[in-house]
């Protein structure tokens, strides 16, 4: 006797259906692979399983006998993958995360990962773009989460999310009441802004910067609840991620200006080119991957 485990499972969601069609819709199966499967196992069995009538099927005394069982076999075979899965995942994964990411996404992200693997040694360390590039540059790092195209020589950059970048202000600020602003009308404007090697200042730098021809840093922080409340003081305005002002903007702390056009980055994956990935930092990966949509 050769039983298979896609025979009993076809036999389980047969038993549970009660009809042919809907279980082939369920397995990803045809009619005919399906009625095949239930076909030789009662022939192993020597054995009816169902009484067919029209349209549907219904368990016999014999299959009401074998139900248990299966279920009990799927059960087992699924522990015995799980076992193995979870052994294949061994060893601590080293993250890197810039700022935005590291706060307002990473959590997420983790907690989802161990529920799913159960995989639970992850360290993450949250610094800006720059510092993460470098310590997966001397393998201080397996991955890294990073908001600007910072990249080292050997590294791997690749886009994994898009992120939504606004302008703040304080509440009474004169451009505040004004719509559909363009990226002119922040001329002769004091800014607060973070540090040098930040994801958030290399986008303002090439994205707005680059289209004024006068503006003033009036103040540098490596914090964003800092940054919001300088601008909140009146000290200037800033370019921050909506993720990261969600909370200020919401109680009315500071305001987001309302500009012309969207201001959007592309968020990104870094990784050392000729450093071997652990099937623990390629199911993480995947994991990325998945859960984009749900970010």
């Amino acid at each position: 006797m050769n039983i298979t485990l896609k025979q009993l499972r076809i036999f389980t969601t047969l038993a549970k259906s009660a009809n042919i069609g809907i279980a082939a819709q369920s397995l990803c199966l045809t009619k005919p692979a399906v009625s095949m499967a239930l076909k030789e196992l009662e022939n192993q069995l020597n054995q009816t399983l169902f009484e067919r009538l029209p349209n549907r099927l219904r368990l016999n005394s014999q299959g009401e006998l074998l139900l248990p069982l299966a279920h009990e076999l799927l059960s087992r075979s699924e522990e015995i993958s799980q076992l193995f899965e979870s052994q294949a995942l061994t060893g601590e994964l080293h993250l890197g995360c810039s700022k935005t990411i590291g706060n307002q996404l990473m959590p997420a992200i983790l907690a989802q990962f161990r529920q799913q693997t159960g995989h639970q040694r992850q360290s993450l360390q949250i610094m800006n773009s720059r510092d993460v590039c470098q310590q997966i540059a001397n393998y201080e790092l397996d991955l890294g989460l990073i908001e600007a195209n910072v990249c080292l020589p050997g590294q791997v950059l690749a886009p994994w999310h898009q992120d939504t970048m606004c302008i703040i202000a304080p509440p009474n600020h004169p451009l505040a009441q004004q719509k559909q602003l363009p990226l002119a009308a922040l001329e002769q404007q004091n800014w607060v802004l973070r540090e040098d090697g930040s994801g958030s200042r290399a986008w303002f730098n090439r994205e707005v910067a680059a289209h004024l021809q006068h503006w003033q840093l009036t103040l540098e922080l490596n914090e964003a609840m800092g940054i919001i409340n300088c601008v909140a003081h009146n000290l200037g305005l800033s370019c921050i991620s909506e993720l990261t002002a969600s909370d200020a903007l919401q109680s009315g702390k500071v305001v987001a200006l309302d500009l012309a056009q969207p201001l959007t980055r592309p968020l990104f994956l870094v990784y050392q080119q000729n450093k071997r990935q652990s099937p623990l930092c390629q199911r993480f990966i995947e994991h990325l991957q998945r859960c984009v949509g749900g970010l």
